[in-house]
């Protein structure tokens, strides 16, 4: 089967649409093809790239003008399926429908919920540009050949929408991590991995690790206006920048305790975030904010300590008592990373994205 990855917003090397789907999917037998914004990865394998590489535009012009070239993109590669990745595309994708184009929305976030906390949008519009997204969502669901979610909360979304829902989540590949022992030698280091912004717990951070003396090391992407306050921290804090697979495994591989500090946004409170997975898989204790889902692995997996940002005596306890304790802090990694053997791998994902396109491939699907 011939498929197409389409985003006109993400880069070419996105972790879920080309390391995990596309590739998965490729070693399954497909033709892949990605369709994606620059830079492309280095080691692209079987998988073919086709780059929208147009000059910058206006924020307002940008979902038709990128859209209209991503999809022109899609649109050359043939694909039987082409499986997009953002809500903007919507309007197109439902053109490929009419095209007998196979169309999967891969929804990775509650767009709604997410923009309620888009600062570039006037407050007094969230409530009405969420309730457009969420209706144009409702509208197209049932008219795509199937939706994928990356979380449950997604995918219980889109099937009261009455939608064929997948959920394939961003668990980890394991063998992107070496696998920890009791006697794995650790750096006395907290680290984060991912976008570094305020509503992710930036600040409460810095000043929690800078209050206990514990080095912190930040790796991802990161704002201008985070990156102003970054510099004039005094703290001990480390910025990586943006780092490949293999070297955001050998820092969480070196370090002690990973910290998922996100602040309550609606579209966090239900998220499961990838960075938790792989903190847990390179068997880091994690340290994390008390969202309902994050809560929920970190107490089922017993790898690690569930705080509220509002009381910072807890924060600055916990991560005290496991900098000072590297034997505690071992033992709650290794039972992270034997919850994510047994349940929040890849490998358990990428089988349900294979038997989506499985029955997509069968003669019934065409009926």
């Amino acid at each position: 089967m011939k498929i197409c990855m389409l985003s006109s917003v993400h880069s070419a090397n996105d972790i879920r649409i080309v390391e995990k789907e596309a590739r998965s999917l490729s070693e399954a037998g497909h033709e892949v093809t990605v369709v994606a914004r620059p830079p492309r990865p280095g080691d692209a394998g079987r998988i073919e790239f086709k780059l929208v590489e147009l000059p910058p535009v206006a924020r307002w012009k940008r979902p038709w003008v990128m859209g209209h070239a991503a999809t022109a993109l899609a649109r050359a590669a043939k694909a039987d399926v082409v499986q997009f990745h953002d809500p903007e595309l919507i309007p197109f994708a439902l053109l490929l429908k009419r095209q007998r184009c196979k169309v999967i929305y891969d929804v990775h976030e509650d767009v709604p919920a997410d923009i309620h906390s888009k600062r570039w949008i006037w407050p007094w519009m969230r409530p009405l540009v969420s309730r457009g997204m969420e209706l144009a969502e409702r509208a197209a669901a049932r008219r795509f050949d199937a939706i994928v979610a990356a979380t449950p909360a997604i995918a219980e979304r889109f099937h009261a929408y009455g939608a064929d829902v997948t959920l394939v989540r961003n668990t980890v590949r394991l063998d992107e991590f070496i696998e920890p022992t009791a006697t794995t030698k650790r750096r006395r280091q907290a680290v984060y991995v991912g976008r570094t912004s305020f509503d992710r717990g930036l600040v409460e951070m810095v000043e929690a690790c800078s209050a206990v003396r514990l080095p912190l090391v930040l790796a991802g992407t990161i704002g201008r206006e985070e990156q102003a306050w970054l510099e004039t921290s005094s703290a001990d804090v480390s910025y990586r920048g943006l780092l490949g697979r293999g070297d955001i495994a050998t820092l969480l591989n070196e370090s002690l305790i990973g910290l998922n500090l996100l602040l309550p946004e609606p579209n966090y409170l239900l998220s499961l975030p990838t960075k938790l997975f792989e903190y847990m898989a390179a068997g880091l204790p994690v340290v994390t904010s008390d969202l309902p889902k994050s809560r929920e692995i970190v107490e089922a997996a017993g790898c690690g300590v569930v705080v509220s940002l509002r009381d910072r005596k807890s924060l600055l306890d916990c991560l005290s008592a496991l900098a000072d304790d590297p034997g505690q802090a071992i033992g709650l990694g290794l039972a992270g990373r034997a919850a994510v053997a047994r349940y929040f791998n890849w490998q358990h994902d990428a089988a349900e994205l294979n038997r989506l396109y499985a029955g997509l491939a069968s003669p019934e699907a065409d009926r």
